[in-house]
């Protein structure tokens, strides 16, 4: 056995266990079909008897029997006894005793010289008579030997049609895998994650484990690119929070400072030390998000307060520019906190970076859904350039490249989408606005607070 193909293992055991099947299912349609028809001749034994009853009368002028009297039925006679047991009508089967003491009651089986056979007996025409129903056994019971009969001839046929059909099915399912072997030493050798076995979509076995090799080598290849673009994305997170500490030390360090002033300075820094600790959290969320190993942790929130408290440190960092606010208070949504302070500070970084100095904040409810948008009076982004801004590190070539790697946007595309909210970007000669159009639901009872 070890040593036979996998299609002829798979073909021997689907043909026992056909033979299994079928002879199991025949014994059970024997046994129980025997049963069920002898219950059946024995039913219509009785019925057939108490039909007859009703069908003859006795008199004076002795037994008369109406045309519509059966003495023979289904292989069953109805025989017609005086009290005194003396046959009057019908025909006695052959090898039946016809003297056998009357039995009024259920039907029942009596042995005689030609063979067993179940009698049925009752009384009529007040008890002047005696109506006997007589069925050989072999009437009665005679399904099973026609049954076997019947297997022997059917069993092997449809041992072999089931050796021929299991062959068949199982050289059609295996005739892929050599596809899959070919298409796994390729990617193997090759260390290509691009290659995929590329078998046409279907239902069976085979097919559904090809795709998920497929599916497997995609997400390999997706997690090597997630992780090359990691070190850039963190890179670029990083610089503003790293700035601003080493500004503070900075300032620290010329000349002589109150305690309030040391004070200050080193909350400050320890601001943006946490900043940039949730900033790599975010980072590597955002990272997992993408491979799909972790999901995003929604919680009811004030987003009012949340936009006000990015504003609000945004000024802190631009300093030279004008920030205009107009946010209506008391909008909650269900949001990733962290990811949400990413999006809206990388929209805002972007306005103060390539803007002309004026950035404009709204925030305000719409039907079911929350609109935010930021606005700049900058040189404005050509209509080519548009959808392409949303891609990693494209950069545009005129004032608004600013030297940046091309990842901000990109970003709050990405947290976006898993927000299932659409972001989107117009432009003019007048500067360019971006919109964030989030989908809300009804309020809750407990939001949490920024």
């Amino acid at each position: 056995m070890r040593n036979l193909s996998v299609k002829a293992r798979v073909t021997i055991w689907f043909t026992l266990l056909m033979l299994l099947i079928t002879a199991a299912s025949l014994g059970f349609v024997i046994t129980v079909g025997g049963s069920m028809m002898e219950s059946y001749s024995l039913t219509r034994l009785a019925e057939m008897v108490n039909d007859n009853a009703d069908e003859l009368r006795y008199g004076k002028k002795g037994l008369e029997v109406d045309d519509d009297f059966e003495p023979y039925a289904g292989g069953a006679y109805t025989l017609i006894y005086d009290e005194a047991g003396t046959l009057l009508y019908g025909r006695v089967p052959a090898g039946f005793n016809p003297r056998e003491p009357f039995l009024e009651g259920e039907p029942y089986l009596v042995g005689s010289s030609g063979g067993d056979f179940y009698l049925y007996d009752r009384r009529a025409e007040g008890g002047r008579l005696w109506l006997r129903g007589v069925l050989p056994l072999s009437a009665a019971g005679g399904f099973p030997l026609v049954a076997a009969r019947l297997a022997f001839f059917i069993l092997p046929l449809l041992v072999l049609l089931a050796a021929a059909g299991g062959y068949l099915i199982a050289r059609r399912a295996f005739r892929p895998i050599d596809k899959i072997v070919a298409a796994a030493d390729a990617i193997s050798e090759g260390r290509d994650l691009s290659a995929r076995i590329g078998l046409p979509p279907r239902g069976d076995e085979i097919h559904r484990i090809a795709s998920s090799f497929d599916n497997m080598f995609r997400r390999l290849e997706a997690s090597f690119e997630a992780e090359k673009q990691f070190a850039s994305d963190a890179s670029h997170e990083l610089r503003t929070p790293t700035a601003v500490i080493l500004a503070q030390c900075e300032s620290l360090e010329r000349g002589e400072r109150t305690a309030a002033e040391y004070a200050e300075g080193i909350a400050a820094i320890r601001r943006q030390a946490l900043k940039m600790s949730k900033l790599i959290g975010a980072l590597l969320q955002i990272t997992r998000l993408e491979q799909g190993t972790v999901k995003a942790s929604f919680e009811r929130a004030d987003l009012s307060e949340l936009v006000g408290v990015v504003c609000r440190e945004s000024r802190l960092l631009w300093r030279e520019a004008v920030l205009e606010t107009e946010i209506e208070e008391g909008i909650f949504a269900d949001i990733d906190v962290a990811l949400m302070s990413r999006l809206t500070g990388n929209l805002l970084e972007n306005a103060f970076k390539y803007g002309g100095g004026l950035v404009r904040v709204s925030l305000h409810r719409e039907h079911e859904r929350v609109i935010l948008s930021v606005s700049d009076n900058g040189e404005g982004i050509p209509p080519a350039e548009l959808e392409k801004i949303w891609n990693r590190f494209y950069r545009l070539e005129k004032s608004r490249s600013g030297g940046g790697l091309g990842l901000g946007l990109a970003l709050v595309r990405q947290i976006a989408d898993i927000h299932g909210a659409r972001v989107t970007a117009e432009s003019g000669a007048e500067g360019t606005v971006f919109t964030l159009l989030l989908p809300v639901k009804s309020q809750g009872s407990e939001p949490f607070k920024v």
